[in-house]
């Protein structure tokens, strides 16, 4: 009996040890997997970023959000040479599906309205940059396949050398003295304008499940005369062809300062818009991951959140600040107390559909 104990507690320890080796074999295999995704050695990672030594991008153009510069640091303090194809978000999307088997990017930037997309069909691979845990968890994907760095928000763009009173909703649009000034872009050809429909319904007690009160504002501002044919271009606003533009801040800001126009002013209405996320991530088969995550590691650094908010658009991590003389650039602080944050990309992607088919509706109006 005492033998039969002996040899039963003998097999419970023996258990016991293997249990502790195997539970210590999968903590450590945890912890690697966890480090090689947040990067515990930055030095390493700049190592074998630079014997990589480039880094293949899609749709981060120069003038987009300020990304030359971004692109710049890679260059100037690593060495890493980048290049860029300027897409639109579903050529993209195309993109990598159609290069799933012989990948050629390493890295891109999309809607957020696509980050389903991304992770059903497994389009980007996991990695946690540094500051994850400042990014709001509506921000990114729990197991790291995907992040925003930065967000914009639905805006008017006012021409004050034309347009003596500034509207500051959406309902003061409807008034007769705005009429043949809106300018806006078409929902079913432009994600932008899209994204302005489902604003327009926030503003009218709708949301990203009843998206008809946008429509039916915009039925509104088109019986009233008030919806110019011309659409938001530089060109057009440069001529004074476009008075009152609704597409992003950011569009407006970047304008505003590029093409040196004082008269242009932004206004966040009042009465309730939408930030627009875009999110970043690493190509499922990147030929060159370490550059990747270099550049993701750079895009949520405090220099990186600046030179996007140089681009205009406003950085992810809120403990970033701004210099004081480009904070300036940006409407007052208090004034993006009206911007909602869509939370649910599918629920965006959804309705985005709903506002595409809703549009048609538009065109019976004279």
């Amino acid at each position: 009996m005492k033998k039969k104990m002996t040899v039963l507690l003998f097999i419970v320890l023996l258990l016991g040890i293997s249990m502790v080796l195997f539970a210590g074999g999968k903590q450590e295999a945890t912890e690697d997997k966890t480090l090689s995704q947040q990067t515990a050695s930055m030095e390493d990672l700049i190592e074998k970023a630079k014997k990589e030594g480039v880094l293949v991008s899609y749709g981060l153009p120069d003038d987009w959000v300020n990304y030359g510069s971004i692109r710049g640091i890679l260059e100037n303090q690593y060495g890493i040479k980048t290049m860029d194809t300027d897409m639109g978000s579903g050529t993209i999307i195309s993109t990598l599906k159609v290069e799933k088997t012989n990948p050629v990017a390493d890295i891109t930037d999309l809607g957020f309205n696509f980050a389903t997309i991304i992770t059903q069909e497994k389009l980007s691979q996991p990695y946690k940059n540094q500051y994850w845990n400042e990014i709001p968890d509506y921000a990114k994907d729990p197991d790291g396949l995907w992040s925003a760095a930065y967000w914009g928000t639905i805006a008017f763009t006012i021409n004050t050398d034309i347009v003596k009173t500034i509207p500051l909703t959406w309902d003061d649009l409807l008034k007769p003295e705005y009429k043949n000034m809106v300018c806006i872009k078409d929902p079913r050809e432009s994600g932008t304008a899209n994204m302005m429909v489902l604003a327009a319904a926030y503003a009218h007690g709708g949301d990203v499940n009843n998206i008809e009160p946008g429509i039916e504002y915009f039925k509104k501002l088109k019986a009233a005369g008030n919806i110019s044919a011309v659409t938001p271009s530089s060109s057009a606003i440069q001529k004074g062809e476009a008075p009152i533009s609704i597409f992003w801040d950011f569009d407006g800001l970047s304008k505003k300062y590029s093409l040196n126009m004082d008269s242009l002013k932004v206004i966040v209405p009042r009465d309730g818009t939408i930030a627009g996320m875009y999110i970043q991530f690493i190509a499922a088969g990147a030929p060159n991951p370490y550059a990747a995550r270099l550049m993701l590691e750079t895009e949520y650094s405090d220099e990186g959140q600046i030179e996007y908010a140089k681009g205009f658009v406003h950085p992810i991590r809120k403990s970033v600040k701004l210099p004081s003389d480009l904070q300036l650039k940006f409407p007052p602080e208090e004034d993006y107390n009206s911007v909602i944050f869509v939370k649910d990309a599918a629920l965006l992607g959804i309705a985005a559909e709903l506002i595409a088919s809703g549009w048609d509706e538009l065109s019976t109006i004279p």
